[in-house]
């Protein structure tokens, strides 16, 4: 029987233990921005796109303008890519594009051109950014950065210059930069459909031969893409409740108060032995005090700092005591008045929070303000606070 009572207890405090060490999250109700997320391995995904391209000469001679005709300046484009997010607003990814692009040079004897176009894009996902983080997001606007190597091989062709070209030109190597924007509908868990423009700045065709008047400078490649994104693996990332340090110096301000008490209450002897009169204390007054911690520039209560504004109702409404509520701003944000009134928003928001939303009668609250000229603890962030005594 005592073995079983000891296991069943060494159990419990390891499920104690474990309980204790866990990292608790919370839902995103703020803007991705302004939220902590917790590391992932995930969240890797690969896309596959097609569709077309045109050129575009940026520079050239007179003689060798955009006068190409529209339809014959069309070509064909695609695209594969792995890549992974980081966090929800933040990706990288490695593209490579197939493009069959048209000559855009009215006078070149050079009619299509093959290139091979592999880029390390930066992708910003601005909706989970600006707005609230929420993995089954139906629509997502992405634009993205990159930079990349293009290699391009002139057609065959029919005219005798042409091939001379052929045997003189082979690959044209040159680096690209590649800009865009990818707009992302969701269809499914892991599958989204992905509709791209894109642009691609590079040197498409060099001059062919030397000691002609052809003169062919970085062009500009347009693409209007459309393809399949699949993620993989982990898929979405969970947002980490930070530490309340402010709420935790208190508490451990408190166990030391609480562990000088009874270092002095073990200095006393055990029994009086003399004892002709006894004098019975009046029971100590309950005391309290807890804070309410604020972001910068802000006298918003968030919502994990709700639970310290019920504990400190309750327990004016329990002891029928008296509550102050001071308001407080740091010292290196902001001038002396602004900061006063500040605090003084501050105090009167969690003031309103104790009457409205917890019953406090508000005969019970004084509110009180110091702008930052009293600076309550010795990190500069945690003076953004409002305190809650017992009077």
């Amino acid at each position: 029987m005592k073995t079983k009572v000891l296991a069943l207890s060494l159990a419990s405090v390891l499920a104690l233990s474990a309980t204790a060490q866990e990292v608790t999250s919370y839902t995103v109700q703020e803007p991705g921005k302004d939220v902590s997320f917790k590391r992932e391995k995930g969240n890797w995904f690969i896309s596959l796109q097609g569709g077309g391209n045109m050129a575009f000469a940026l520079g050239t001679d007179a003689a060798v303008a955009n006068d190409v005709e529209f339809q014959d300046r069309l070509g064909v484009s695609a695209g594969i890519a792995l890549g992974k997010w980081h966090n929800p607003y933040f990706g990288t990814r490695l593209m490579v594009d197939y493009n069959w692009i048209a000559n855009p040079y009215v006078s070149a004897d050079i009619d299509r051109t093959h290139s091979l176009n592999p880029h390390f894009d930066f992708m910003f996902n601005t909706s989970n950014y600006f707005g609230v983080y929420d993995q089954a997001r139906v629509f997502s606007f992405i634009p993205y950065v990159g930079v990349g190597y293009m290699a391009s091989q002139v057609s065959t062709g029919s005219q005798d210059a042409n091939k001379k070209y052929l045997d003189e030109m082979n690959l044209n190597h040159s680096v690209s930069a590649n800009f865009g924007f990818d707009l992302a509908f969701r269809l499914g868990e892991r599958v989204s459909l992905t509709f791209g423009p894109a642009v691609t700045v590079t040197n498409l065709l060099h001059t062919p031969s030397k000691g002609t008047d052809l003169h062919m400078p970085n062009d500009l490649l347009a693409q209007l893409r459309l393809g399949l994104t699949f993620d993989t693996g982990k898929v979405g990332f969970d947002a980490v409740e930070p530490m309340d340090y402010a709420l935790l110096n208190t508490l451990q301000s408190e166990v030391n108060s609480l562990r000088a008490q009874n270092a002095e209450l073990s200095k006393r002897p055990v029994r009086c032995p003399e004892c002709p009169e006894q004098i019975v204390a009046e029971p100590a007054k309950p005391v309290h005090m807890s804070v309410v911690n604020f972001r910068i520039d802000s006298s918003r209560v968030d919502r994990n700092q709700l639970i310290n504004i019920y504990n400190a109702a309750e327990f004016a409404k329990a002891n029928n005591v008296g509550l102050t509520v001071t308001g407080y701003a740091d010292a290196q944000t902001g001038s002396a008045d602004y900061n006063m009134q500040l605090s003084e928003k501050r105090a009167r928001e969690v003031a309103r929070l104790l009457t409205d939303e917890h019953g406090v009668p508000s005969s019970l609250i004084t509110i009180d303000y110091k702008g930052a000229s009293e600076q309550p603890y010795g990190v500069n962030a945690w003076n953004r606070v409002v305190i809650m005594q017992s009077k």
